[in-house]
């Protein structure tokens, strides 16, 4: 069985509800979130094919994400990819004088994660649609996070044909014809 992939999307996408209009208090710093890749709301689903796709076989789903503070939701064709996108924050304390609580002076730095994901067997089709959702944190607050360079791996159906003219085929009748040569020198 051949090997193929899909590019999903190779552009950056803004997911959650990207409320910048709230004043950040003393203790918070900016998270890292870039502001200008496009904006794709709560949820977006994404259109993909995978030509002679084996349905039988798994395939890989690759991608990075910024700043994922909890785990998000993640499906192919209806189907939940299990492990969702894991959180991709790192909560960094600062140096404090005596008397402060550091559990409650701490700041939230986004770092991109890399992600593979396993998709299981009868999953992909020919035409499919990958949908991914912004989580809520607390209520009225929707996780903001980018996710990037979204790729899937699929197994094909496709036999190893050669082509009768090709190097491949030319070079496996040269191996024939020596060894029947060296066969019938030995005789």
């Amino acid at each position: 069985m051949a090997l193929d992939f899909t590019i999903i999307t190779d552009v950056r996408q803004r997911f959650g509800d990207m409320i910048r209009d709230e004043k950040p208090s003393l203790r918070e710093r900016e998270s890292g979130i870039e502001d200008d890749a496009p904006f794709a709301g709560w949820e977006k689903s994404f259109a993909f094919r995978c030509p002679s796709v084996e349905r039988s076989q798994f395939a890989l789903l690759l991608f990075q994400t910024l700043g994922v503070s909890v785990r998000q939701g993640l499906e192919i064709n209806g189907q939940t990819i299990f492990g969702g996108i894991a959180p991709s924050v790192d909560f960094e304390s600062r140096i404090l004088g005596s008397g402060s609580e550091a559990h409650q002076d701490r700041s939230a730095l986004a770092r991109w994660n890399g992600n593979v994901m396993l998709i299981h067997p009868n999953v992909l089709q020919e035409n499919n649609i990958l949908r991914v959702r912004a989580a809520e944190m607390t209520a009225g607050n929707v996780d903001d996070f980018l996710i990037d360079n979204v790729v899937v791996v699929f197994k094909t159906g496709r036999s190893g044909v050669f082509n009768p003219g090709s190097v491949v085929a030319t070079a496996s009748r040269r191996k024939k014809k020596a060894a029947a040569t060296r066969a019938k020198k030995r005789k």
